[in-house]
């Protein structure tokens, strides 16, 4: 009985800040680990000298791929121009920034099981973790507007749309834990 009235108790706010921060926090964790392990690819695989190969399209792999050459030697050419517009300093700074994002939004997915469930330190949790997350968009967004056009196109709008989710997380945790502390 006594366990009834408890889960009566929990905030609903906390609940549902709980599952946003878990979807978000999945999905995120996938969208930086693959940031950081493509970055780790393309650094490990430039040449030295700077020249890029010609583009090698071979027919068995276009038939397990399902695309034309036309359409491999596109992909070749785009991936040339995404390295060759990388100044020297990005791709490790891009990796790092990645992969201290990607351990946040991992965290964020267990903060978020800790809220739906309601735990005390959650809240307080919640809003060091998002707030990391927003700094980590701050710095990504910083690292990405010191390069040219091509990387900003790429990567500006996501950077932007991470930032305004998780500052609205942060809001959603602030105002929350205002609610408990006014009731």
């Amino acid at each position: 009985m006594s366990n009834e009235n408890n889960k009566t108790s929990l905030p609903h706010w906390a609940s549902i800040l709980g599952v946003v921060a878990i979807m978000l926090g999945v999905f995120l964790t996938a969208v930086q680990g693959n940031e950081a392990m493509k970055q780790a690819v393309v650094t490990s695989n430039m040449p030295t000298d700077g020249v890029m190969p010609a583009a090698d399209c071979p027919e068995e792999e276009l038939e397990e791929e399902g695309i034309t050459v036309a359409e491999c030697e596109y992909l070749i050419e785009h991936v040339k121009g995404v390295a060759l517009a990388a100044p020297d300093w990005f791709p490790n700074v891009q990796m790092t920034l990645a992969g201290i994002g990607a351990v946040l939004a991992f965290i964020s997915v267990i903060i978020g099981g800790a809220l739906v469930n309601y735990t005390p330190w959650a809240s307080k949790a919640a809003v060091v973790v998002f707030s990391g997350l927003a700094a980590i968009d701050l710095l990504q967004f910083a690292a990405v507007v010191n390069t040219g056009p091509t990387l900003r196109e790429i990567y500006l709008g996501s950077i932007l749309l991470w930032f305004i989710l998780h500052l609205m997380l942060v809001v959603g945790a602030l105002a929350g834990r205002h609610s408990e502390a006014s009731a």
